[in-house]
Parts: C-alpha cells; sequence; structure tokens
C-alpha cells in the first residue's frame, strides 16, 4: 500500500503512513478503505495501460532491486517474502530517486521509518552487491542491455524508464544497509 500511494498522491501515502497497524484495536472498516482505495491506484494503472507499455510500469516501483533482494534470499536458503523484498527495494530505488529525479529527501526519510517500524531489515553483506546487481540484469522489464527502473520525482511524479550508473545501484545498497543495520 505504501508504494501506492507513492506512486498516486499525498493524500493515498499519508493515509497510509497515519494508520496504525500495530494498535491493539484494529480499526477494520479504514483498514478496509485502505485497501480498497490501493486497489483502486493498481486498477487505475492496469486499466490505463494494459499491455504494461507505458504508465502501468509505475506498478514496478521497488521491483527492481526487490526482485533481485528477494532471489538473494532465496539462493542463500532464507527466504524472505516479497512484500518484505519490494520495501527494502523501494528503500534503494528511492534513493536512486533522490539522487537522479530530486525526489525530496522528507519523503525518503518518511518511508525509511515506516519500513523500519513494519518489516526487519534486509541483510546483505558488500560482498553480495555483485551478485545482487548481477540478478537485477535479468529483470524482465530491461531493454537493450541496461537495467531499467520505474523512479519517482516526488509523490505522484512517476519517471518510467529510467538508466541509472552501477555505481549509484551500489551506492543505493550502501545507503540500504546505513540506514537498517
Amino acid at each position: 500500500m505504501i508504494k501506492h500511494g507513492l506512486i498516486s498522491n499525498q493524500k493515498a501515502f499519508n493515509d497510509v503512513l497515519a494508520f496504525d497497524i500495530e494498535q491493539k484495536d484494529i480499526d477494520i472498516e479504514k483498514l478496509n478503505d485502505l485497501v480498497s482505495a490501493s486497489v483502486a491506484i493498481k486498477e487505475r494503472f492496469v486499466k490505463e495501460d494494459p499491455k504494461e507499455t507505458g504508465i502501468r510500469k509505475a506498478l514496478n516501483f521497488g521491483h527492481t532491486i526487490g526482485h533481485a533482494f528477494e532471489s538473494l534470499s532465496f539462493s542463500r536458503n532464507n527466504p524472505i517474502l516479497h512484500g518484505h523484498a519490494v520495501a527494502a527495494g523501494m528503500i534503494s530505488e528511492l534513493y536512486l530517486s533522490h539522487k537522479s529525479c530530486d525526489m525530496p529527501s522528507q519523503v525518503l526519510r518518511q518511508v525509511i521509518n515506516f519500513t523500519k517500524e513494519h518489516y526487519p531489515p534486509f541483510t546483505f553483506h558488500c560482498d553480495d552487491y555483485d551478485t545482487i546487481y548481477e540478478l537485477m540484469t535479468h529483470d524482465k522489464k530491461n531493454e537493450g542491455g541496461q537495467i531499467n527502473f520505474t523512479l519517482l520525482g516526488d509523490i505522484g511524479d512517476i519517471r518510467i524508464n529510467q538508466k541509472v550508473s552501477k555505481e549509484l545501484v551500489l551506492e543505493s545498497f550502501d545507503f540500504y544497509r546505513e540506514n537498517f543495520y
């Protein structure tokens, strides 16, 4: 839901951040509203671009690095959930967004805090960087032998088909580790 808020608008993003999943008596009605809003966001992108040739690629935000994290976890026989992998991938991809598309650092900090609160850190080491990067080169969204990202200039400011240097991608791994370990 946090990804859908990020690719949609400030209200959707704020609504997800404001919901306290840890509360003793969860407001099921509010949770249902959030889930419905999240599904509607996804549905809007799918309807607008059913063949995923344009804006529907927004739904891939966090997945390019997230899928590589997920694959690494499986190769270690210590699998993480898909949502956990995408949450970790979103942090690295938000860092790329900050560095290459001017994503505000405040948004990056909000997502880091949200992720820390709801997910354990995904652990990997500097020795894993080349393996993670190699896993990213196999992503179905890549074109012309280059890794293809969906990045954000701000909440709702979607930048599809973005390319960044390998050095910046590796720097995003450092950023994740610095914030989660």
